[in-house]
């Protein structure tokens, strides 16, 4: 919609005008007046109009004097000049000289007068067009520019110095020939519940980012030029502080630095330094200073260990899977007690709780990966797959990264080991009810989180299947896919709410978890082959 201006020194003209066309349907929603150039110009002012209509005669500054005035600080505006016939051939040269787009010739004929207007309106949505257009170019350009620094960060994490230095330069210009310092940091988030969408992905950067930054407010004086360049990976956004060297820290107390951390927030600060060769080593000690919250759980802020410190405390202090807890996990597998193997897996977990303080989590993750391989080893002795089944986050170890504490960790891979027990003892049975299994427990993850967006992916890892096996399983077992599956579970609850009287059929889509009403009602009748709201009055209501 757009704002008109009318200014002309007679009353009735400028009332007329505001009646003679249909302004609302030509995108006109404002229209503000103004009976001489000067009280124009300062209307154009106080409310910047789009289109401007003026007559040319009029007291105390005319109409080309206020248009110029106007057009050097709305360089936007349209103006239309309204004349009489005596000024018909100084109007043309006005529009000739440029910054006026058409004139009107009193008395105003009306199918003439609206096409100029008309003219008008278009012309002023050309532009609006054009600039929306130019704006989002130039805003997509800009985030590309970012997006092409912050990956600077991957290279580092990637161990290529040169594409880091090589990408760097240019936007260290700012530096001049200061001395610099580089910090690397890692922020992880591991909300609980349901797993972090990929909507929630750009929110993630934004509060590891703000996290950072306050950190580096609290450590240096904020009158240092400093940069920080980000890198988002899954559940972990990496941060490279590039500012000028200064031994001046104002600040290293913990509790001040994290007070701002949200539940599920976990911050690592790694050790600054001038040699940017040295970064990756950093930024992966960095990284690893995080799973020190496997051991400190009432930490979000943490530290790399000294590196001398902790090769001296592997030394002092291993710890081996023995072969009683080995046989303890094979047994539970077999009896399928999922009581014992959760009691047996919180055993293992506290026990690496109490070893972890005074070791490496190098040792940690191997102590965890030959729990992983005892069953790894009973589904291969047992013919039962593993490969291309389970997800590679189990396979990898990566799904550490997943969990903020070991006792989430430990339950998560008691339930897969649970699940290995059943196979096998589908197997002994000869039956093969365990594909019908996987479907009832997914159908009831999915209703327990209906209002949310779940994935194939967060399936798949609530399971510990691979997305591409349990993508075919879906199709073979069930001759459809996953999506289909997951809105006919959808749709079928939102059945048994519309049986209810005290929803509204907007809360419904809600509570079914779609976003958008019109695409709702679609897939409610694509499956049932009436609207919501027909469905409803099928039971009274």
């Amino acid at each position: 919609m757009y704002k008109l201006l009318i200014v002309e020194d007679e009353p009735l003209i400028r009332a007329g005008l505001q009646h003679y066309f249909d302004w609302p349907s030509l995108e006109v929603s404002s229209i503000v007046e103004a009976e001489n150039g000067k009280d124009g110009h300062l209307t154009a002012l106080r409310e910047p109009p789009d289109l401007v209509i003026t007559d040319i005669r009029m007291p105390e500054m005319d109409g080309l004097q206020m248009i110029e005035h106007i057009r050097a600080a709305l360089p936007d505006t349209l103006f239309i000049i309204l004349t009489g016939f005596n000024d018909f051939e100084y109007a043309q040269k006005a529009i000739r000289l440029g910054g006026v787009h058409a004139f009107l010739l009193k008395p105003l004929e009306y199918d003439e007068s609206l096409a100029t207007i008309q003219s008008a309106m278009n012309t002023l949505a050309l532009r609006r067009n054009e600039l929306l257009t130019r704006n989002e170019l130039e805003k997509q350009a800009s985030e590309s520019s970012v997006q092409e620094s912050h990956q600077l960060v991957r290279f580092l994490l990637e161990d290529d110095h040169l594409a880091w230095e090589e990408g760097i330069k240019p936007l260290l210009r700012d530096f001049e020939n200061a001395t610099l310092m580089y910090q690397p940091f890692v922020v992880t988030w591991l909300p609980t519940g349901v797993p972090p969408l990929s909507t929630a992905r750009k929110g993630f950067r934004q509060h590891a980012e703000s996290l950072i930054q306050h950190v580096l407010d609290l450590t240096y004086p904020t009158t240092i030029p400093r940069k920080l360049f980000l890198y988002v990976d899954k559940t972990k956004c990496y941060g490279i502080t590039v500012l000028e060297e200064t031994q001046e820290i104002r600040s290293n107390d913990p509790e001040l630095i994290i007070s701002p951390c949200e539940t599920g927030f976990y911050l690592a600060e790694g050790k600054p330094t001038t040699d940017s060769t040295h970064l990756h080593k950093l930024l992966l000690q960095t990284d690893k200073a995080l799973y020190q919250r496997f051991y400190q759980p009432n930490c979000q802020l943490f530290f790399p260990v000294d590196a001398g410190e902790g090769s001296l405390r592997v030394k002092e202090t291993r710890l081996l899977l023995d072969e009683a807890d080995k046989n303890r996990i094979i047994a539970g597998i077999e009896g399928g007690q999922a009581s014992e193997i959760q009691a047996l897996m919180g055993q293992l977990a506290q026990t690496l709780m109490t070893y972890l303080p005074q070791s490496s989590i190098d040792r940690g993750f191997a102590y965890i990966q030959e729990i992983i391989s005892v069953t790894i080893r009973f589904a291969h002795r047992n013919g039962i797959p593993i490969e291309g089944v389970y997800s590679d986050k189990l396979l990898k170890l990566t799904c550490v990264d997943d969990f903020a504490t070991l006792d989430a960790l430990f339950s998560w891979l008691a339930a897969w080991m649970v699940q290995v027990g059943a196979l096998y003892r589908d197997e002994l049975s000869s039956t093969n009810h365990q594909d019908g299994l996987i479907f009832e427990h997914i159908e009831a993850y999915i209703k327990e989180h209906i209002d949310q967006d779940i994935t194939l992916q967060m399936v798949a890892d609530r399971f510990f299947y691979n997305p591409s096996y349990l993508s075919r399983i879906f199709k073979r077992k069930l001759d459809k896919n996953y999506m289909r599956f997951v809105t006919e579970i959808r749709i079928h609850y939102a059945q048994e709410c519309l049986k209810q009287p005290e929803y509204l059929v907007t809360d419904v889509c809600t509570m079914c978890g779609y976003k958008s009403y019109k695409h709702f009602v679609k897939t409610f009748r694509s499956i049932t082959n009436m609207t919501p709201t027909d469905y409803r009055k099928k039971w009274g209501w």
